[in-house]
């Protein structure tokens, strides 16, 4: 999407999107390309794809010590 549309009905001005974009972008989350007089933008799925697992395996982790945590101490 272009800035135009992105900022469009938030409250939050071009330049801010702008801002927010290129740092978005500096974290590999977005890219942008060149159309005419407008740059638009998208979203690069894999790296927030890539913490979504590594989130869900840290979760399985606590679970696990958590479960462990519990049956001790139902046991003692």
């Amino acid at each position: 999407m272009s800035i135009v549309r992105l900022a469009a009905g938030t409250g939050v001005t071009r330049q801010a999107v702008t801002k927010h974009l290129r740092v978005l972008s500096s974290a590999g989350l977005v890219r942008d390309r060149r159309a005419g007089r407008e740059r638009v933008w998208a979203l690069e799925p894999e790296p927030l794809l890539e913490a979504q697992r590594s989130l869900a395996r840290i979760s399985a982790q606590w679970d696990q010590a958590l479960g462990r945590l519990k049956t001790f101490v139902e046991e003692n």
